[in-house]
């Protein structure tokens, strides 16, 4: 199955997750966007330590390329939307990161209902 990799933008446009890898180094960026393009070709595949399943509670994923962690969903079955990133420096994911991505996803599926984006683009 081919997967598209889509990154979570804010009302007015902004991708969070674009901003973090942004500002990492160019060997970060290049380690990042291999997890991301591994993800792509694989999606619900990806096992540790490349990725893992944060739990049925949140239907959340993370990408863990060294310690920097992607947390996203998948969409409609085909779509893998990037809600978050952020450097992991314990060994639990903080609870506030967590919500911040759950509410993240609550706002792209709402827009998506009300057809405010498109995946494709």
């Amino acid at each position: 199955m081919v997967f598209t990799v889509a990154f979570f933008r804010t009302e007015n446009g902004e991708s969070p997750v674009e901003t973090y890898i942004d500002n990492l180094s160019e060997p970060q960026k290049n380690k990042v966007f291999a997890y991301i393009m591994r993800l792509e070709e694989v999606g619900y595949e990806l096992k540790r330590p490349t990725g893992d399943y944060l739990g049925d509670k949140t239907g959340l994923y993370e990408l863990r390329p060294g310690r920097h962690r992607i947390v996203y969903y998948f969409y409609a079955r085909r779509y893998i939307v990037l809600l978050h990133a952020f450097l992991k420096r314990t060994d639990e994911i903080p609870v506030s990161e967590i919500k911040i991505a759950l509410r993240r996803k609550e706002d792209c599926e709402s827009m998506m209902r009300h057809k405010q984006v498109d995946l494709n683009d």
